[in-house]
């Protein structure tokens, strides 16, 4: 299934939560309307008008229940407004400084970014729960820009580097999946069914009366109990979706992990070790986020577990791997089942990632981008099937790159302050500044950094600029929203001190104004026929950056866009219309797109690309600006690499 596929798919399941929501509502409305009769009848002797059903208090039954249980989910929605953020800080979990020398802190530190420039998805802000020693993982948020992902101290200790890659695999797959958003949701839809019994327990534990003794005793306790009875109802029912919807993500998941790594002995090693040193969160969330998790979070029964067994698991993704487990246990009674037990993987071009790469097959991409401007390719398949498609030859050419930085420019990222100073660099290194003390004023320090930065970017190869924009995303997270506008302020300044902007410098500043903003809701979604005009400067924008000659506009246009628009296709328009400057505003219209309209975006673009059999470096750029805008993660697409 195709990426558009995979993200329709998570709508569908927002629907069914969405189905399953209205349906758990309604039995809560039975049971408080059933409740609230007894009550009438016991305090009144009256039964009322009508059935137990629909008495002279159902209406206001149905209003209290509805406003109880909307006002649970919107006070939880409140609480997670931060996307991914609040969920961590809701376990307590403490955020990983980039800067960090511990040793397991940067190796998970490495995989999450080698990921991250694989698969097009910005870096999550990564975060550890350094209280619990077991097993488990997790991602939460909204969309990329605010997403995080959390593991536990003991996955940080107890994993091998492999085993952490299949982990984060299986991770970066939900937000692949459309998964986080979907899970993040279902946070706040299962705390308004759960309000109920917490009202419930409320009224129980309510005291009534200055007297110590008096302090258990209330008036309200039968209808306290009542209504925490009714509330079961829904801690059952929320459990029931739960395990309905999770199970069958958690299984692509898995699939898609060992997609990426070709391994599957790592992911089932860590699922094996799961056995080993459980999974389970010592939180008072950990029932609420069992459904986000890595590994099951509490014990469940059958009926209620969020996850498949684990032995289904690895029988599913390595099924000899439990086999060769018991003979290696049965041949020897000395090694340990932590580590020299699992067994290794039996495919030896698996890149072996504690350092050292063994022989693999060289790494195949659908078309490369060499040092040079351009390159001729050709295209086998569209381009929709790689967004979202993160590939193990995607890992081995993102890892070669990411080692690939100089020791300065990895230094720098390691910080905010050197986040800065290394895009102010890449600026100042495309427009060929050499001294920049004027433009800093009194920033000193600043500009000498910013030198010694451009002289590392000289020696660089000229593929790492895109990745190293989106290594240095997350460091400027840490920033105010004030300062992250002036920061933004000051790129802009920079990029314009030539009078001219290059797609390069247009491609910079977007994916940081992107990453640094806030996302805008879209209440409204639209097609692309009804984004026409904005879909026809775009063809003309890259045609202008293509090979083309302008008196082949024309022609290339109307067989470019007949078959999208049929009879209603927009007029071209002139050349001049099309340029940066008006890019701006057209490409901020695209992120109102329904997913055929994105899909449909996308493979006009890649037409358009390749229409003169040339990929222009600019092409490239503007690709990862719009991939990115539309949340499509779009892999990276390198050049031939000489290892």
């Amino acid at each position: 299934m195709d990426f558009f596929g995979r993200q329709q798919a998570a709508k569908q399941a927002s629907s069914r939560l969405l189905g399953y929501f209205v349906f758990a509502v309604l039995i809560i409305f039975i049971g408080v309307n059933a409740l609230l009769y007894l009550v009438a009848v016991v305090t009144t002797h009256e039964t009322g008008q009508g059935t137990w059903l629909w008495h002279d208090w159902s209406q206001q039954a149905l209003l209290g229940t509805l406003w109880l249980v909307a006002g649970g989910s919107l006070l939880e929605w409140f609480l997670l407004r931060e996307g991914g953020t609040a969920v961590a800080k809701m376990l307590n979990a403490q955020a990983i400084d980039f800067a960090s020398q511990d040793a397991v802190q940067r190796q998970f530190i490495n995989v999450c970014e080698e990921m991250a420039i694989a698969s097009g998805v910005p870096v999550p802000s990564l975060y550890v729960l350094p209280q619990e020693s077991t097993i488990n993982a997790f991602v939460a948020g909204y969309n990329t820009q605010d997403s995080v992902l959390v593991v536990t101290q003991g996955a940080l200790t107890h994993l091998t580097r492999d085993e952490l890659q299949a982990v984060i695999g299986h991770e970066f797959s939900h937000i692949l999946n459309g998964d986080m958003r979907l899970n993040t949701y279902m946070l706040s839809v299962l705390a308004g069914m759960l309000a109920v019994g917490q009202m419930g327990e409320f009224l129980m534990r309510s005291p009534t009366g200055d007297h110590p003794k008096h302090k258990s005793i209330t008036p309200f306790w039968p209808l306290g109990c009542g209504l925490w009875l009714v509330g079961y109802i829904g801690l059952v029912l929320g459990r029931l979706i739960k395990a309905a919807i999770s199970r069958e993500r958690e299984n692509l998941a898995d699939a898609a992990s060992v997609q990426f790594t070709r391994n599957p002995d790592a992911l089932a090693g860590a699922l094996y070790k799961i056995g080993q040193y459980d999974s389970y969160l010592n939180s008072w969330h950990a029932e609420q986020m069992s459904h986000m998790c890595f590994g099951e979070s509490v014990s469940f029964s059958q009926w209620f577990a969020t996850h498949p067994p684990l032995n289904i698991r690895i029988q599913t993704i390595a099924p000899t791997f439990l086999t060769r487990i018991k003979y290696q246990k049965t041949k020897t009674s000395t090694v340990t089942p932590a580590s020299a037990s699992i067994p290794k993987p039996q495919n030896s071009s698996i890149l072996a990632f504690s350092g050292e790469m063994t022989q693999a097959p060289q790494a195949v991409t659908p078309f490369q981008i060499t040092p040079n401007d351009h390159i001729e390719f050709s295209f086998d398949a569209p381009m929709t099937t790689m967004v979202g498609e993160l590939q193990w030859a995607d890992l081995q050419s993102a890892q070669y790159l990411y080692r690939s930085l100089s020791i300065d420019i990895s230094r720098a990222l390691q910080s905010t302050l050197g986040a800065k100073a290394v895009l102010f660099a890449l600026i100042a290194q495309e427009q060929g500044c050499s001294d920049l003390t004027q433009f800093f004023a009194s920033q000193h320090v600043l500009a000498q950094r910013v030198s010694q930065l451009q002289r590392a970017l000289a020696c660089s190869d000229n593929r790492l600029a895109l990745p190293i924009v989106e290594l240095a995303i997350p460091r400027l997270l840490a920033l105010t929203p004030q300062e992250r506008q002036f920061f933004i302020m000051e790129l802009r300044r920079l990029a314009w001190l030539n009078q001219q902007l290059s797609v390069f410098e247009f491609a910079l500043l977007n994916l940081i104004e992107q990453a640094l903003n806030k996302p805008k809701i879209v209440f409204r979604e639209q097609t692309l026929q009804q984004l026409a005009l904005p879909c026809a400067q775009w063809v003309v924008t890259l045609l202008q950056y293509g090979a083309h000659q302008p008196s082949q506009y024309a022609s290339i246009y109307q067989q470019l866009l007949s078959p999208v628009f049929l009879l209603s296709m927009p007029t071209m328009p002139a050349p001049q219309q099309a340029t940066l400057l008006t890019l701006d505003k057209t490409l901020k219209l695209f992120n109102t797109l329904n997913l055929e309209g994105k899909k449909q975006l996308i493979n006009l673009t890649a037409t358009t690309i390749q229409s003169d059999g040339v990929l222009h470096r600019s092409e490239y750029e503007l690709l990862r600006v719009l991939a990115a805008l539309l949340n499509c993660p779009m892999p990276f697409i390198d050049g031939v690499i000489k290892k």
